[in-house]
C-alpha cells in the first residue's frame, strides 16, 4: 500500500561539506531541518518537493558564539536554544523574546531559526528581530561563501535571493546599543501565528524599527 510519504526522498549527509556537494550534483533537494513547516504542508496536500536534504543531525550548524564582536548563531538553533542562551539573552535579548512566543514547547524544540529564515513567511516571528539588528545572513554552496544582509536576502513573497546549490549557515548580528524591545500580536495570547509582530532598538541618538 502507497502512502502519501512513500514517494518522497530523504537524503541525509553527515557533513556540512556532504550537504553541499548533494545540493550541487544531486539537486535539486529541499533543505529539511525542524520540519515545522514540512509537515504542516504535508498534512494540507500543498507540499511541492519531493526530494529532501535532511540536516537535522549537523551539529556544527547548532553553536552559538562570538566571532569578534559579532554574536553568530548556527542555522539549526533552536528556539529552546535561543532562550537557554546566555549570549543571546546579553546580546540580543529581543531575539529571546521573540522565541518564547513561537507556537508551542514542541515547536520550539525543533523549529530552527535557519527555517523561519529561508522560509521567508511575512508571520515568522524572527525576521523583524533580525532586521532591526541589521542581521546577515551567511549562506554557503560547494565553493563559496556569501554574507547577505537580512534586507536584502528577500525578492518578494516567500522568495529569496538563495541559490538552489546554497544553503542557510548562520546568522550575524553585530554589536548593538540602545535599548531593544519586541512585540507580538495574534488571535490568541500564545500559540497564535502572527498579524503583527514588531521589533526595535532605541539608542541615544536614533532608532531602528522593523515589522
Amino acid at each position: 500500500m502507497r502512502s502519501v510519504i512513500s514517494t518522497l526522498e530523504l537524503r541525509r549527509p553527515r557533513s556540512i561539506r556532504e550537504a553541499l556537494t548533494m545540493l550541487r550534483d544531486d539537486g535539486p533537494l529541499v533543505p529539511l531541518a525542524g520540519a515545522t513547516d514540512v509537515y504542516v504542508a504535508l498534512n494540507f496536500g500543498t507540499l511541492t518537493g519531493t526530494r529532501f536534504l535532511d540536516l537535522w543531525p549537523l551539529e556544527p550548524l547548532r553553536r552559538i558564539e562570538m566571532r569578534g564582536d559579532v554574536l553568530s548563531l548556527g542555522a539549526l538553533v533552536t528556539y529552546t536554544s535561543l532562550t537557554r542562551s546566555r549570549l543571546v539573552k546579553q546580546r540580543l535579548p529581543m531575539l529571546v523574546d521573540a522565541a518564547r512566543v513561537v507556537g508551542g514547547i514542541q515547536i520550539q524544540n525543533r523549529g530552527t531559526i535557519g527555517g523561519n529564515i529561508a522560509n521567508g513567511s511575512p508571520a515568522g516571528d524572527t525576521l523583524p528581530v533580525f532586521a532591526a539588528a541589521d542581521a546577515v545572513v551567511v549562506v554557503r554552496n560547494a565553493s563559496a561563501e556569501r554574507r547577505i544582509p537580512l534586507v536584502e536576502f528577500y525578492s518578494g513573497y516567500r522568495a529569496t535571493v538563495l541559490r538552489p546549490d546554497e544553503l542557510v549557515v548562520a546568522i550575524e548580528v553585530p554589536p548593538l546599543q540602545g535599548d531593544q524591545w519586541f512585540r507580538k500580536v495574534g488571535t490568541r495570547a500564545a500559540q497564535a501565528i502572527s498579524k503583527v509582530v514588531i521589533a526595535g532598538i532605541r539608542g541615544e541618538s536614533s532608532t531602528r524599527v522593523a515589522l
